[in-house]
């Protein structure tokens, strides 16, 4: 199973496609794909990835035909790939470039308050969750033309590419019966450039996003994985329309009806530039803070320091991956600009 995790994180790493797992070996199925995903996820987080959250796959009903897969799956998430809208901002931004054969899923997004376990009905689920958002998972596929068998998109990440969510509205606990019946009854409408291309129902979720939230933490017990459902992770509860593939140049937006959220709006565009600024002051802050132990506050400062500045680079590196020039001026970038936040720091502190 080490051979197929070194694959599919390799072609996640490149963006590029690989053929299914399956074709080549017929016995690999979902206990097989589970064990690769484990695998995954102990790399993943040994470079510096931090886990967020997790992502349900599959849970529409209405494209189980579709993609020939007919149960939900999970993954996990990563912070370095969750975007929350700012508060003053309209509408969020991403570069479609930056994903293999990329499609938009509008959801809903719960986030965990504490660990649910298998048995508890939805008034317990909900007394998990302190907040509940609406966005978009844009998925991905390492497999050629989206086709594959379901233990295929268990070992490739649950296909998760990224979230992106507005706001994070409070559940009011006192009110828990009415947040019930509206998670399960809510509709959508999607939008693509402002002309509707779908529309949806919570109950095409396996009955609604409290619904799907119990198959994901029945299974997670189950086949257990590297890590738990933990306190402030967002779990995204699977697309209420169905997916559709994005380009750069698009707009999506979604209009909610019967849930007290408001609608997200997203914009497809060559963001690189902006992108590769953020992510080089990131690491060249953890690089500083990484570098000079004395100007963080603990240890654990230091050695969450020290993972930031390994999944900063990392994205810098996907990002420029086929741009070595690039790349490697980036990385300069962001080796000056730590050098330069040292000496401040120093210059500051031995006055």
């Amino acid at each position: 199973m080490t051979d197929i995790a070194d694959a599919v994180l390799a072609a996640l790493d490149a963006r590029r496609q690989i053929s299914p797992i399956s074709d080549n070996n017929k016995d690999f199925g979902l206990d097989e794909a589970y064990d690769v995903a484990d695998r995954v996820i102990g790399v993943r987080i040994a470079r510096g990835e931090q886990p967020a959250g997790w992502k349900i796959g599959f849970t529409n009903r209405t494209i189980w035909d579709e993609y020939g897969v007919h149960a939900p799956i999970w993954g996990p998430m990563y912070r370095e790939g969750i975007h929350a809208r700012a508060p003053d901002a309209e509408t969020l931004e991403l570069d479609a470039g930056g994903f293999i054969e990329p499609r938009i899923e509008p959801e809903i997004i719960f986030r965990i308050a504490r660990p649910p376990h298998a048995g508890m009905d939805d008034a317990e689920f909900l007394s998990c969750i302190d907040a509940v958002s609406h966005g978009f998972e844009i998925v991905q596929s390492i497999y050629p033309g989206w086709k594959f068998s379901a233990a295929d998109t268990v070992a490739a990440f649950a296909l998760h590419g990224a979230l992106v969510h507005g706001p994070m509205v409070a559940i009011d606990h006192d009110r828990s019966a009415e947040w019930i019946a509206r998670l399960s009854s809510f509709e959508l409408t999607l939008f693509r450039n402002g002309e509707e291309v779908d529309r949806g129902k919570a109950e095409s979720v396996l009955g609604g996003p409290l619904s799907a939230l119990r198959h994901f933490v029945e299974g997670l017990e189950a086949r257990p994985l590297g890590r738990r459902v933990d306190v402030g992770d967002l779990v995204t509860t699977g697309t209420v329309t169905r997916a559709f593939p994005v380009s750069n140049g698009e707009t999506w937006s979604t209009e909610l009806h019967g849930l007290p959220l408001p609608g997200t709006r997203l914009r497809f565009g060559d963001g690189i530039e902006q992108t590769l600024l953020r992510l080089t002051e990131q690491a060249a802050q953890a690089r500083f803070r990484m570098e000079n132990p004395e100007a963080c506050e603990s240890p654990e400062e230091h050695q969450q320091a020290m993972m930031a500045s390994v999944a900063a680079e990392t994205a810098i590196s996907r990002l420029l991956l086929r741009d070595r020039e690039r790349l490697d001026a980036a990385l300069q970038t962001v080796a000056d600009r730590a050098d330069a936040l040292s000496a401040t720091w120093k210059s500051s502190s031995n006055p």
